[in-house]
């Protein structure tokens, strides 16, 4: 099937292919636009969070268990510290 795509010019590939549209209120998106790029893949700021609130609400949720999930991002263990050289009085 891929190879029927390679047929088609990138021009039609480009009229065959929906544009972007951005996830909360469906506006059409312009990669050209400097604050479509910064909200990329919404619109506006006011989208973004929209969505986001929607998240806190509980509206959207993960259909099935993720397995085991390791956080590679959390700081190692903090160690302690090694006291300089101990002071003689």
């Amino acid at each position: 099937m891929q190879k029927g795509l390679d047929l088609v010019s990138s021009e039609e590939k480009e009229r065959l292919t929906p544009p972007p549209r951005c996830r909360y209120c469906r506006q059409r998106l312009d990669a050209a636009d400097k604050m479509h790029r910064r909200f990329w893949p919404f619109c506006s700021e006011r989208c973004k969070m929209a969505e986001l609130g929607r998240w806190f609400e509980g509206r959207y949720v993960i259909s099935r268990p993720l397995g085991e999930v390791t956080d590679h991002a959390a700081p190692p263990a903090a160690t302690p510290k090694k006291d300089g050289p101990a002071n003689k009085s």
